[in-house]
């Protein structure tokens, strides 16, 4: 009986010590994300004199398109921020691609990292962007 109650409190004790890995949820229907500006190639050399950077936002349904096979193309920007506007009910992963431009033409891409990666958010913090519809007004409002 006390080996039964020392194994469970040490896998209890071992549970409450992994860290926490939930996806961080922000609820409206706009959200403004913000990245570091791609400085280097995927070599690690500085981006070369005629080239530019640009970045394209995109989404993915958590529910329907949880493996991101299919993500809905937002934007391409050249800030290092975007406002996202939800006006469809959903719960969304935001993708991010860096794209090369020399001469303004596009000529190479990067993968596209998702918000729900710990090793490309800042500081590990996942997150996902959510938005659901108001219900309607109520209505017949009378004393009683």
């Amino acid at each position: 009986m006390k080996r039964w109650l020392l194994a469970f409190v040490l896998i209890f004790t071992l549970a409450l010590s992994a860290p926490a890995m939930a996806l961080d949820w922000h609820t409206a229907n706009q959200a403004t994300v913000a990245w570091d500006a791609v400085t280097t190639l995927g070599d690690g050399t500085p981006i070369p004199a005629g080239s530019t950077i640009e970045y394209t936002v995109y989404l993915a349904n958590s529910i329907t398109d949880p493996d991101k096979a299919n993500p809905s193309e937002i934007a391409t920007v050249a800030a290092t921020e975007y406002t996202i506007t939800l006006n469809t009910e959903g719960s969304f992963y935001v993708g991010l691609q860096s794209i090369r431009l020399v001469d303004s033409v596009e000529v190479s891409a990067s993968t596209i990292i998702w918000s729900d990666d710990p090793a490309v958010v800042q500081g590990g913090a996942t997150f996902g962007i959510r938005y659901f519809l108001s219900p309607a007004a109520p209505s017949g409002l009378r004393p009683q």
